[in-house]
């Protein structure tokens, strides 16, 4: 298990992967950050779990249009208040993330 450190938002993370996928996370993390900028105007737009969940929302919503002209399936049957809940949930989390990173 390999330990790589990531940032996104200016904020550093120390994460594990397997060994050999260092560069692939690092990858992903300054798409995520570049998207993350795009999304929110590369400012503070709220809280970072609200711009970390709404970028994560606009990727989901790429995600979907790209498998959609592949001919798969997106997921059709949402429950909404079920999603809310959970980026609800996901944004609570991240800011108790944050807020133990800032402690340490």
């Amino acid at each position: 298990m390999a330990q790589v450190d990531i940032e996104v938002n200016g904020r550093a993370y120390r994460v594990f992967c397997e060994d050999g996928q260092e560069a692939r996370l690092r990858e992903l993390a300054a798409y995520v950050d570049m998207r993350l900028k795009q999304v929110t105007g590369g400012g503070k737009s709220g809280s970072e779990a609200q711009m970390l969940a709404l970028t994560a929302i606009v990727m989901a919503d790429e995600m979907q249009d790209l498998m959609a002209g592949r001919g798969i399936a997106p997921v059709t049957s949402v429950d909404e208040a079920e999603v809310a809940a959970a980026v609800d949930h996901v944004a609570q989390r991240i800011e108790e993330v944050a807020a133990r990173l800032e402690r340490a």
